[in-house]
């Protein structure tokens, strides 16, 4: 529950979807960079820009 999923009320089938790829799309960019947990990614990476965008190359 990292990204809140519980609360956000999607009333559009295809914005459900697209916030589901996307939140995909970060965990597995999260595990490609070498951490176990989003939480541990979350609070490293929320702060350091450098490091996000590096996750991205």
């Amino acid at each position: 529950m990292i990204f809140g999923e519980d609360t956000a009320l999607f009333t559009n089938y295809n914005a459900a979807t697209n916030w589901s790829i996307l939140r995909n799309i970060a965990i597995n960019l999260a595990r490609l960079g070498g951490y176990d947990s989003l939480t541990k990614a979350e609070r490293f990476l929320a702060h350091d820009t450098d490091k996000l965008f590096l996750l991205l190359e």
